[in-house]
């Protein structure tokens, strides 16, 4: 019922397989074979430094100085003033700066945009053209009797307290100017 084709297929899976776990045992055991690490001084010979290291503890040791070396620049960067060369991050006094040159620059425009109003106009009337006052160019005209006032509660207690502070006003200088005849 089974295929030559699919024994091939299986066999060399197998082969696969098999070659795959005798790498990885083959990298397993270079992994855990001792090597000695010697610092000698070149003139005497005389070892200074030495240590037995596996592959594991090598990748151990760098894992550990690169995990040191990144908190430590990270903290260098944070903590002092390279912050600032950070793409993207702004100082806050910078960024203050440029709020208040955005306003002072919003002001500027509408000085000049009233000046260029002012010298148009001035123009104008040098040309002899009518001029448009701000009455004249209303597109909405109101009628006087079309308007209704309407007096709310707190417009009248602040109409009474009004009237209250100026007959009081009123009176003081009643009594200075009497005061002063006095005399």
């Amino acid at each position: 019922m089974d295929n030559p084709e699919q024994n091939s297929i299986k066999e060399k899976g197998a082969a696969l397989r098999l070659r795959l776990s005798d790498k990885w045992q083959d990298f397993r055991e270079r992994m855990h074979h001792k090597h000695r690490f010697v610092v000698m001084d070149t003139d005497t010979f005389k070892e200074t430094f030495s240590a037995e290291l596996t592959g594991v503890n090598i990748f151990t040791y760098a894992g550990i100085i690169v995990i040191v070396m990144l908190i430590l620049s990270s903290l260098l960067i944070a903590f002092t003033p390279l912050r600032g060369l950070v793409p993207g991050f702004i100082k806050p006094e910078l960024q203050e700066e440029a709020i208040r040159n955005a306003q002072i620059i919003d002001s500027l425009e509408v000085v000049i945009n009233q000046h260029e109003q002012h010298i148009k106009i001035i123009q104008d009337v040098i040309n002899g053209k009518t001029i448009a006052t701000a009455e004249s160019s209303s597109t909405e005209t109101v009628n006087e009797q079309e308007v209704v006032y309407r007096r709310s509660r707190e417009d009248s207690l602040l109409r009474v307290k009004v009237e209250k502070r100026l007959k009081e006003q009123q009176q003081k200088e009643k009594n200075k100017t009497k005061k002063k005849r006095k005399k």
